[in-house]
């Protein structure tokens, strides 16, 4: 099972530019127009939609580099041409940066990415398969999208044991998995990149200790303190310290795992109102402009810098940065008044080192004396200068690699050219950055986290001294969902049964029997307590904890469209149930995320029994009527009472009862079997009780038939017939 799995017929195609016709691309030229190439056995009809493709790619990757990483696999050849047979231009590990230059459509619809990268200082051009390649940038997946450029997109398969597999979390080690699970669960859209370091881990500790790389402040526990460093609020880190900071396992949580994401300008929630409100408590707020500027505030200067062309790097990571370095604002480096510097402003620190605070702040301020920073313009537009191009597109894309530079393929060695010693500041700004997103409302967006692994790592995370590590639960039966919009019930169904949750926050979590359920639901009711709608998600247990993933293109896929009494021969109660009429040929065509209709009717069972026995197809006490499948016997049944409003509508009748169940309630639901890779689920839709008797007094009460019309005779006998 795959999710957002493409049909070919949905695949555009590319290129604009007439000269990418003329055959396949080599190698050569550096600079070129970006769009998209195909072979020559593509078929025609897909061939003559590329200049809408080629143009509206072009017009992104004028706009800025599109970054990516490869992932997927410890290490992979970046080829020649857009061919397994190609010769290899260059292995590279995983985590590699690239820019994606061009894309290449082959004979078999498979994308190929056409990239440049840097490679232990060198520049290589070549080819990846999309499907090797991880992107958070927005415009170029929305692209994709909409032309259909990544035909073999996939976020999770499902192994033999019906078990959800997330391809990217099934890269690290085990250690890391159940807490990238966990987060997977709150954030489907997250992708995590395993960066293959190849490094020994005692090797990187080692290296790290050396030469004041690593301080920690004097607000950390005395276990992190191995002797002063300067003056008082910096001392050189234990080894202990080291460990606990530097294992990435200690950081996969909400509020830590953003010193991982990929510091690139993304416009769809790199915003100017967020950037405001998170600076509003700070020094940096809007009640005046930032020094020396007429009227730009910090939030504008960077939101401004972020997003210009020749950057293209986070604003929020700025902005996070600038907090990190200065606090409270209180440092001569941005005060303009340092005696010999006057009006000279460093605001990230930059070239400010030295073990006295006079020579720091003096080093600093002459850095940014030889650089011209009089006004913060200037300041932060070179600062954010500084950063993009000599860590953020040198391979240090991370808050974690410019603290700890351990990437062995990079454009400086290993252990050197760190951005800062404070060993607890990829921590830190990782919390701001994560404020700013949920500011923004965007902590769902597509983002990619490039998270180190080395060799020969402890089997647990490392652990402060005197503490177990904070290890994600081993095993957990809890579901998570995220609530649609309009749904508030609490109860949640697993495979047909209700389990009660616990509401917080738009969020519903239950705790299942086992690790066997497969599909939960949750119903919408309207202010009568009539169901209004439904909503499906697919469950897997792997790794310690359950999986989930929703399917919107399911949602109200069995509606409840009420009771009617049958009036003609054997009196009876009538359940009726719809099923969307597009939705339902799409699934027979399994054409909806894999999923093919297999059967659908409903089931029906006395209310008293709903408390003892579970109301699902083939269990105990529980009739079912087919309304749609393979009769057992070589036919097919297609039953449809009615079609309203684009629906078919699908009855079960009750008859042939004695008066004396008349009042007698009946529990009826909906069913649907649907199959994806050989397996089969069966989705329930919401559970109601009736009886005949309540019924006939409900439709009398409305006023519905005519006092003496047969009908209304018939009603009213059956509720003397029940009252005798």
């Amino acid at each position: 099972m795959k999710k957002r799995k493409q049909n070919k017929k949905y695949i555009l195609s590319f290129m604009a530019v007439v000269l990418l016709l003329t055959g396949m691309p080599g190698t050569g030229a550096a600079v070129r127009a970006a769009g998209v190439r195909y072979s020559a056995g593509v078929e025609a009809e897909v061939a003559l939609l590329i200049d809408e493709a080629g143009t509206a790619l072009g017009e992104i990757a004028a706009e800025r580099e599109i970054m990516a990483l490869v992932y997927l696999a410890d290490e992979y050849p970046v080829r020649n041409i857009p061919s397994y047979e190609g010769s290899i231009a260059v292995t590279v590990l995983s985590g590699q940066q690239v820019n994606i230059l061009d894309v290449y459509l082959d004979d078999n619809y498979e994308v190929w990415e056409y990239v440049w990268l840097e490679c232990e200082g060198n520049e290589y051009y070549g080819y990846i398969p999309r499907t090797y390649l991880a992107v958070s940038d927005a415009r170029f997946l929305n692209w994709e999208e909409t032309y259909g450029m990544n035909p073999s997109a996939s976020l999770y398969t499902v192994d033999e044991r019906g078990q959800t597999v997330y391809a990217d979390i099934e890269q690290f080690p085990a250690s890391y998995r159940a807490a990238l699970t966990q987060l997977k669960q709150q954030h489907p859209n997250w992708t995590f990149v395993k960066m293959n370091t190849s490094l020994n881990w005692n090797d990187v500790i080692y290296n790290e200790l050396q030469g004041g790389k690593s301080l920690a402040h004097k607000s950390l526990p005395d276990w992190a303190k191995n002797g002063l460093y300067d003056t008082g609020n910096w001392y050189y880190a234990t080894e202990a310290a080291v460990k606990v900071y530097m294992d990435p396992r200690n950081n996969l949580s909400e509020n830590a795992i953003f010193q991982f994401e990929q510091l690139t300008y993304n416009e769809e929630y790199h915003t100017l109102e967020a950037m405001q409100s998170f600076l509003n408590n700070t020094f940096m707020n809007d009640s005046k402009p930032a020094p020396g500027m007429d009227k730009l505030t910090f939030a504008e200067l960077f939101w401004i810098f972020g997003k210009e062309d020749c950057r293209k790097v986070s604003p929020f990571h700025l902005a996070a940065r600038v907090l990190q370095e200065q606090g409270q604002g209180t440092s001569p480096l941005i005060s303009g008044t340092y005696p010999g510097y006057e009006g000279y402003y460093n605001y990230f620190n930059i070239g400010a080192s030295g073990k006295t605070n006079q020579e720091v702040y003096e080093n600093g301020l002459q850095y940014a004396k030889d650089h011209g920073w009089i006004s913060a313009y200037f300041a932060i537009r070179d600062g954010a200068d500084f950063i993009s191009a000599n860590y953020i597109r040198k391979g240090q894309d991370t808050l974690y690699l410019q603290k700890f530079n351990v990437n062995p393929k990079g454009s400086h060695p290993v252990y050197t050219h760190q951005y800062m010693q404070n060993i607890s500041a990829p921590k830190s700004e990782a919390q701001s950055i994560k404020k700013l997103y949920a500011g923004a409302n965007a902590l769902d967006s597509p983002f990619v986290f490039k998270i180190p692994v080395y060799e020969n790592m402890p089997a647990a995370p490392c652990a402060a001294p005197g503490t177990e590590p904070e290890l994600p639960a081993v095993e957990t039966l809890d579901i998570a969902l995220e609530l649609p919009e309009g749904y508030s019930d609490s109860t949640v169904w697993l495979d047909g049964v209700a389990y009660q949750g616990t509401l917080d926050e738009g969020k519903v979590t239950v705790t299942a029997a086992d690790k066997n359920a497969r599909t939960a639901t949750v119903y919408k009711y309207g202010e009568s307590g009539v169901p209004t709608g439904m909503y499906v998600w697919s469950l897997g247990y792997s790794a310690g904890s359950y999986m989930v993933t929703p399917e919107p293109e399911l949602a109200d896929l069995l509606t409840y469209h009420g009771f009617s009494i049958r009036i003609t021969g054997k009196s009876g109660i009538r359940f009726k149930t719809g099923i969307s009429a597009d939705l339902r040929s799409r699934l027979a065509a399994g054409s909806v995320n894999g999923y093919r209709l297999r059967e659908y009717g409903t089931l029906v069972m006395n209310n008293a029994n709903r408390g003892q026995y579970p109301m699902v197809k083939g269990g105990a006490k529980v009739q079912s009527g087919m309304s749609y499948g393979a009769d057992g016997k070589g036919g097919f049944t297609d039953l449809v009472y009615e079609t309203v409003d684009g629906r078919y509508r699908f009855t079960s009748v009750l008859v042939g009862m004695p008066a004396t169940q008349y009042k007698t309630e009946f529990a009826f639901r909906g069913y649907i079997v649907l199959e994806k890779n050989g397996t089969t689920i069966t989705l329930y839709g919401p559970p109601v009780a009736k009886s005949i008797y309540s019924l006939a007094e409900q439709l009398l009460e409305r006023g519905s038939y005519e006092p003496g019309s047969t009908t209304y005779e018939f009603l009213v006998k059956l509720i003397n017939d029940a009252d005798v």
